[in-house]
């Protein structure tokens, strides 16, 4: 997953993903991450259209997602 976060941040593209917040609720998110520390990731998130961090640990599942110029 490591790799794949370093590619989408490189290539600014976008990641879809299942994650798991600090209360235990699911959701799905579009986002397109702008830096890695190893375990957090901030990323523009399209669901909250904001600026958010996410914990690593918290990422259920990960897809790359190709998106229109």
């Amino acid at each position: 997953m490591t790799n794949l976060l370093m590619r989408c941040i490189h290539e600014r593209a976008a990641i879809e993903m299942i994650y798991l917040s600090e209360k235990g609720v699911i959701s799905h998110r579009l986002i397109t991450p702008y830096s890695f520390d190893g375990k957090l990731i901030t990323a523009y998130c399209a669901v909250r259209k904001q600026i958010r961090t996410f914990e690593l640990k918290n990422i259920l599942s990960v897809q790359f997602r190709f998106l229109p110029s």
